[in-house]
């Protein structure tokens, strides 16, 4: 009973998972944005960084710089 349970609710489990796992990334880019801004770095700077470290498009940096 157990097993067909969990075939039942695997893909639930792994979608909320993932969805924790983008939601912490994003908090944690958006993190290093303000930090990065704390030590007076530029915007442009910061935004290459992310886009290297995280391998995001230009789109999606943009999107952590929208709430100055």
């Amino acid at each position: 009973m157990y097993e067909a349970l969990m075939e039942i609710m695997e893909p639930r489990i792994r979608l909320r998972d993932k969805e924790h796992e983008e939601a912490g990334l994003k908090k944690g880019i958006q993190g290093t944005v303000d930090t990065l801004r704390d030590f007076g770095h530029k915007d442009a700077e910061i935004k290459a960084a992310i886009i290297k470290r995280y391998n995001l498009s230009l789109e999606e940096a943009e999107d952590y710089f929208q709430n100055k």
